[in-house]
């Protein structure tokens, strides 16, 4: 599969090149002061739909691997990009093979770092929490269970389960109650 999609990004690339090389033969043939010639609506529908057909091959890599929402999440937030361009991105890298997914795996080392790093602050914004699901009452319960402070020490906690991909830890801690 990871051959399959070498060769069709191969592809795509040459043809792009042969329809501008031949645009640009054809242009100067007929008149050198003429501007390029564009890609007709046939090649821009074939372009898009190779395209299309990549990024559903990285979605899906992404989805049947072992990586889920929050590991893409933290690695959108290190890499600048959205959640969706991150799970294509972490895609395409298990679709190269285990040497990229070797550097995926220290991205989100990295990544993890970071999102940390940020959540020691003196006043974190625990977006992750506020997107999580998890509300006021669940980080009650787990403050009591995990001997927090305040139930604003348990979002505090929940934050850094979800930036180390932990969420089975907040699951059990409040099925344990």
């Amino acid at each position: 599969m990871k051959c399959n999609l070498k060769i069709l990004l191969l592809s795509l690339g040459l043809f792009v090149c042969s329809v501008s090389t031949i645009s640009n033969v054809n242009a100067h043939n007929t008149n050198q002061t003429s501007p390029k010639k564009s890609l007709s609506v046939e090649q821009n529908v074939l372009i898009k739909a190779a395209t299309k057909q990549v990024k559903e091959k990285e979605f899906k890599a992404f989805f049947n691997s072992k990586y889920d929402y929050w590991d893409a999440r933290v690695l959108a937030d290190y890499w600048g990009q959205s959640v969706s361009e991150a799970k294509a991105r972490m895609g395409r890298k298990i679709l190269w093979g285990k040497s990229d997914v070797a550097i995926l795996e220290q991205f989100l080392v990295d990544a993890r770092i970071q999102a940390l790093q940020k959540v020691q602050g003196s006043n974190p914004s625990l977006e992750m929490y506020s997107n999580s699901g998890y509300n006021y009452n669940d980080a009650e319960k787990l403050a009591k269970l995990w001997g927090e402070s305040s139930p604003w020490e348990a979002k505090i906690r929940i934050e850094k389960n979800l930036i180390l991909g932990q969420r089975e830890v907040i699951e059990q801690a409040l099925q344990a109650r």
